[in-house]
């Protein structure tokens, strides 16, 4: 029994070191420590070791589980950022419905962006944006919603923010911090401020840069020395599509930082709720999916396919505004998912009634 308890021991506390490691990898900037985004995906999934041995240490010791608690908390919200377990709620009337959507260019299929507008407005979406949106596909589009913005303005590939309410103000925004000379990766991302029932806020739209890999690369190698040089391969597409997301992310802080207005922030982050830029974010604005998240996982397909459903879409937003729900569609109109999320205004505290003296 001794004997037991003592190998139970020091595993707790390899996990709980592997853990911290782990945690403390994930924060820091990717343009510093390019394999930030791999600790950012192995962060969240510590939480499911932790789980199954505070379930032996209670059966066989119970006073040597705070290791295990430990652990649990640490992984807590980023886990919680990719397992949706609330329920959908009917929401009040003054609210906005928001998706995000890779569309990958309409490739899909040749009637793509006919079938995206009538999902939009089957689903009544008010805003709409779109990442990876080659003009003019996008023409169908238009004939659900009256206002649209694009970044970069002029280009036939860009991203794209679509809306029922009017847009007042909506600019191209580049990421400064990279290298100029990589085109897209400087120019994908936008804002439009848009008058919604209640207040107009600024919705910032981004694109990532992807990571590069292609669908055949995370095929089963045929053989050993196939495996280790495609290994070698992803690890360095990996590295430097992760350093060039941690300048954008720089960014991403700052035009939030600078908005006049309530901010929601859309995008395909190509990278997991969890890191650096995710913590930072997190103090500035909320993420509706961590209690609010419902319905199944997983915004990218061919990941989904391979029974990794991971969330890489985001949608945060301001804590001045309140959000009701967030879940992910699994419409086939492209290799990503849509993320919907539907929010209202700034929820009215209950005032105690004012007693007047006779």
């Amino acid at each position: 029994m001794k004997k037991r308890r003592f190998i139970l021991t020091w595993t707790n506390r390899l996990l709980l070191l592997i853990t911290a490691a782990s945690g403390l990898g994930s924060l820091l900037p990717a343009n510093v420590f390019a394999g930030a985004s791999l600790m950012s995906l192995i962060f969240p999934t510590l939480i499911l070791p932790h789980l199954i041995l505070l379930v032996v240490t209670i059966r066989v010791s119970a006073k040597r589980v705070l290791p295990n608690l430990i652990g649990i908390s640490l992984t807590l919200l980023p886990a919680l950022a990719q397992f949706p377990y609330a329920q959908p709620i009917t929401p009040p009337h003054d609210t906005v419905r928001i998706a995000t959507y890779n569309v990958r260019a309409f490739y899909q299929g040749l009637d793509a962006p006919e079938r995206m507008c009538a999902w939009a407005a089957k689903e009544n979406i008010d805003v709409l944006c779109l990442q990876e949106v080659r003009r003019p596909g996008h023409k169908p589009l238009e004939k659900s919603f009256n206002y649209v913005a694009f970044a970069p303005k002029i280009s036939r590939y860009s991203v794209g923010i679509f809306s029922k309410y009017p847009i007042i103000n909506n600019e191209p925004l580049t990421f400064s911090y990279v290298n100029q000379g990589k085109r897209y990766p400087t120019r994908s991302a936008g804002l439009a401020d848009i008058v919604l029932p209640w207040d107009t806020v600024r919705f910032i739209n981004v694109h990532l840069n992807s990571t590069g890999l292609q669908d055949g690369d995370i095929e089963v190698a045929p053989n050993t020395e196939e495996l280790l040089e495609r290994g070698k391969e992803i690890a360095k597409k990996l590295a430097g599509s992760d350093r060039t997301r941690g300048l954008q992310s720089k960014s991403i802080l700052e035009w939030i930082e600078e908005s006049p207005y309530p901010v929601v922030l859309c995008g395909d982050f190509n990278s997991v709720p969890a890191g650096n830029l995710y913590a930072r974010l997190l103090l500035k604005l909320e993420d509706p999916y961590i209690f609010k998240g419902y319905g199944k996982m997983g915004s990218f397909e061919p990941l989904r396919r391979r029974c990794l459903p991971i969330r890489i879409d985001w949608t945060l937003h301001s804590e001045g505004l309140e959000s009701y729900d967030q879940h992910i569609d699994h419409i086939n109109l492209s290799d990503h998912y849509p993320l919907i999320t539907t929010i209202g205004p700034p929820a009215l505290e209950e005032q105690e009634p004012i007693s007047s003296e006779e």
